[in-house]
């Protein structure tokens, strides 16, 4: 492993490690709100040098194509939006009177990005020109697609027979 690709996976993973802490913290009740919400927000201080590090490791290995650069760039603008909409969502939600048309807006919001990064991911396949980038793209796609619902299903299954807590989604 390169030392960049080394640098991107330390970012990555301090991200991950800080999320998941803060998550265990708020499941377990050891923190309340609205500390877990300052928390992931600072967090997310990370992604700037993990963004960094991947896409100098991607310039340095010749793998960032102008396809890649502009999937990134969209990716993470779409992503910084879902962040936004799912924070404050989450904080206005309680304040706002049940089945109303702006709650019905404030719990929708969030998918107009999620909508934006699947656009983004099939304008990727339509831009890249580099066979071999496509094809990685396409197992990557597939990979997720098979790895979410079955997550998802497995966890579900096991809060069913109470073997797990149920986690606030």
């Amino acid at each position: 492993m390169s030392a960049g690709a080394r640098r991107a996976a330390l970012w990555g993973a301090l991200f991950i490690i800080n999320f998941g802490l803060i998550a265990t913290g708020r499941i377990l009740d050891l923190i309340e709100p609205p500390v877990p919400w300052i928390l992931m927000a600072a967090n997310m201080v990370l992604v700037i040098p993990y963004v960094r590090a991947i896409r100098a490791w991607q310039e340095t290995s010749g793998r960032m194509t102008p396809a890649m650069r502009r999937y990134n760039q969209r990716f993470l603008a779409f992503s910084a939006i879902y962040m936004v909409a799912m924070i404050v969502g989450g904080n206005l939600a309680d304040s706002i009177e049940p089945g109303s048309a702006l709650l019905w807006l404030t719990a929708t919001a969030p998918l107009v990005p999620v909508l934006g990064m699947i656009w983004t991911m099939g304008r990727f396949l339509v831009e890249e020109e580099d066979e071999y980038q496509r094809h990685r793209a396409v197992n990557a796609a597939l990979w997720g697609l098979a790895l979410v619902p079955c997550l998802g299903s497995s966890w579900g299954f096991l809060e069913m027979f109470g073997l797990l807590p149920h986690v606030w989604a």
